[in-house]
């Protein structure tokens, strides 16, 4: 058997009073239960880590622009 694990994060942008949010949803699939799970996941690790990087830079320029817009 192949197990999924989906984690999500949902955080405010913009001024408070804007009420806008983003969300960010990462999916690990074919985790294999019995194997040792620190290896499987490491590789996982720096894929999700480069892929919010550049996933957060994205959003915050676009809340920069629909802002600026307003302006």
């Amino acid at each position: 058997m192949k197990v999924t694990v989906h984690g999500g994060l949902t955080f405010q942008v913009g001024p408070m009073s804007s009420n806008q949010y983003a969300k960010v949803d990462v999916t690990f699939t074919d985790i294999d239960p019995d194997k040792p799970l620190d290896d499987q996941m490491k590789g996982g690790q720096k894929a999700v880590a480069k892929a919010m990087t550049y996933i957060m830079k994205e959003i915050d320029e676009n809340v920069e622009e629909m802002y600026n817009a307003r302006t």
